[in-house]
């Protein structure tokens, strides 16, 4: 105890001893405060790590998803490029796009001519089945915004062949509506007809929703960034077009109307062509049946008093109900031409003084007149060379208002102000699809094969160029 106590009373009475413990603790307090904050920096350096890290993976993520879906598929696909076309068109966004070059005249007018010209001068398009997007197969290297908008052409043409096939099937006595078991139900002449269950499936559809979705499908079309609109359907929708472009595009249409007389026109379309047309009492002022105003045809069926005649008011209308088909074989009557030839002067004194584009592929009268006597009559007619020179003057050197300005007031400053990188290569592989209706599938070809996958520099010596490299 003696030893104990000796050694308190010796540690308290020495003062640097105590001074040592003090400082000490100080230097271990100090050190823990250290410690402390040393692993709040480690922390937050450990969160903003993995914060950044997660960021960097999601982007990584959505911009191979993009890439494969719109650049590793084929044509006919589905990817998530109709989703946002969808919600785009749900949500009414008007975006600035590409411009947009439409034939608004039917066809068996040249649209052939015009498409192929405006792939010659690198411009996307469409022309019913057919396609030109690219100088190679396929959608690799293809802009998402000009796959989208083939995408949705086909969704339009698909539901334009659904009627037609079932209008076709209706005509030739395939289907028919089953009244011996008063339901009325659409059923087929032979029970085992391969593909029954699709066809009864699709010709059962209501014409209703058959016109709404035709008009979405066209807005997605309109939204894209395709160029060029030639043919069936979409002279058939000129209402529907010029108003859906006007609402999404920033850049006004420019509108091609080829010249052709309205009475051999309807001599070579019902002989040449199996058709789809609105009936004579749904068409405009019933002046005839005919292919024009699909949607308007609908919409005057709809109001018609073809359901009191039925004795049913909520009568379902299908598509028998309201066009007919009628094939190349059958015989032409006078009636029948003569009430083509008026729906198309219709058409023409509509559109024609609005179009910005009217060329002649059917040969033009016309005088050189001297002072004393005519020069005899001779015929002009347009190349296709001069096609493709007239549509990238439309085009390239709009000025704003769908209109492209005189190339005579086109200096080198401001053709090379005005070209556009997207368009400098001649698109020359030419996609086509065919649809099967037994099975409600595309199927992908191309037209010109020998064309595709072709070296650029060789493709562009053949281009006819306006805008000069």
């Amino acid at each position: 105890m003696a030893v104990r106590t000796s050694r308190a009373a010796s540690q308290a009475d020495d003062p640097n001893d105590k001074d040592d413990r003090l400082s000490s603790g100080r230097a271990t307090s100090y050190n823990l405060r250290r410690r402390r904050f040393g692993k709040t920096i480690l922390f937050f350096l450990l969160v903003l790590t993995l914060t950044i890290t997660q960021l960097h993976l999601y982007r990584m993520i959505n911009s191979s998803s993009a890439r494969t879906s719109s650049l590793g598929r084929s044509i006919t696909n589905e990817g998530h490029l109709e989703v946002a076309a969808a919600n785009s068109t749900r949500l009414g966004v008007k975006q600035e796009l590409q411009p947009l070059f439409y034939h608004i005249s039917p066809g068996s007018t040249g649209s052939r001519t015009l498409y192929h010209a405006a792939c010659n001068a690198g411009f996307p398009s469409v022309h019913h089945k057919s396609f030109c997007i690219s100088s190679n197969r396929g959608v690799n290297g293809v802009s998402p915004k000009v796959v989208e908008g083939v995408r949705a052409h086909l969704k339009v043409l698909r539901l334009y062949q659904i009627a037609y096939k079932c209008c076709s099937y209706w005509n030739k006595g395939i289907i028919m509506q089953d009244y011996n078991s008063g339901s009325g139900k659409i059923a087929m002449r032979e029970d085992g007809q391969e593909g029954k269950g699709v066809i009864l499936e699709l010709c059962a559809m209501s014409l209703d929703d058959w016109a709404r979705d035709i008009q979405t499908h066209l807005s997605t079309v309109l939204q894209s960034s395709i160029v060029g609109l030639f043919d069936t359907p979409y002279p058939l929708m000129a209402s529907q077009v010029l108003n859906l472009a006007t609402k999404l595009r920033d850049i006004p249409p420019i509108i091609a109307m080829t010249e052709r007389d309205a009475a051999s026109w309807a001599k070579s379309r019902s002989r040449n062509h199996n058709l789809m047309l609105c009936k004579k009492e749904f068409s405009y002022e019933g002046l005839g049946a005919s292919e024009f105003d699909i949607i308007g045809c609908v919409e005057r069926a709809r109001g018609s008093n073809l359901d009191a005649k039925e004795g049913s008011k909520n009568k379902v209308l299908h598509f028998w109900d309201v066009f007919e088909y009628r094939s190349r074989f059958d015989e032409v009557g006078n009636e029948f031409r003569k009430g083509m030839e008026l729906q198309m002067e219709y058409h023409q004194n509509v559109y024609r003084p609005i179009a910005d584009y009217t060329p002649n592929f059917f040969g033009s009268s016309a005088f050189n007149e001297s002072e004393h006597s005519p020069v005899p009559k001779t015929k002009v007619v347009v190349t296709e060379k001069q096609v493709t020179h007239d549509i990238q003057r439309l085009i390239l050197l709009q000025d704003g208002t769908g209109v492209g300005m005189p190339s005579e007031i086109v200096n080198n400053t401001q053709t090379a102000s005005l070209q556009k990188k997207h368009y400098k290569k001649p698109l020359v592989c030419r996609g086509a699809v065919q649809y099967d209706f037994l099975n409600d599938t595309f199927t992908e070809l191309y037209d010109h094969p020998k064309t595709c996958d072709l070296r650029v520099d060789l493709a562009v010596q053949e281009r006819i160029n306006l805008i000069q490299d």
